[in-house]
């Protein structure tokens, strides 16, 4: 058995990220411009921090886009950037408790903002979480970690961790 769940990505959180992309582009662009007005050097080396920051920003806009989690018979691997600290497998044996969650406020430890990373939430601990969208909020409790993910259709995808680990 091997099922994929590629969860759906909120247009609220693309644009947010696309919105971002822009406005630090144009900051830098001003600023470089700022710092060298009429040298050539300035605006090459404005060209190179925009097209260097605009990108990161693609790539994570791409990244999120490109998350999944995948369960087999043996492990669920949550597939994300590294920008937030890369893909995850957790054993099923390890696995303690799968449920439905809100999108929790935390302190960011560690990783991009919105799209996850580490955190600290106040009712959990230390948490790696992977959030595409801000409703479809599924919190793991594993041996030695907790995660938060967003999968599509949280409730059947909660189901098919649950027959799975009865079976293993």
């Amino acid at each position: 058995m091997n099922i994929t769940n590629r969860p759906e990505v909120s247009g609220l959180l693309a644009c947010l990220y696309s919105g971002v992309a822009v406005l630090i582009a144009a900051i830098a662009g001003i600023i470089v411009y700022l710092r060298f007005p009429t040298l050539q050097t300035g605006e090459i080396l404005g060209l190179v921090v925009l097209a260097t920051v605009e990108a990161i920003m693609i790539s994570i806009l791409t990244s999120i886009y490109r998350t999944k989690y995948i369960l087999d018979d043996r492990e669920l691997v949550l597939r994300a950037s590294w920008f937030i600290g890369g893909s995850k497998n957790i054993p099923l044996k390890a696995i303690k408790s799968v449920e439905r969650t809100l999108i929790p406020f935390g302190v960011r430890l560690f990783g991009a903002s919105f799209y996850g990373g580490y955190y600290y939430l106040p009712s959990v601990g230390r948490t790696f979480m992977i959030i595409t969208n801000f409703r479809d909020g599924v919190l793991i409790r594993a041996e030695h970690q907790n995660y938060v993910i967003t999968p599509k259709n949280p409730e059947n995808f909660i189901e098919t961790i649950q027959k799975t680990l009865t079976q293993a």
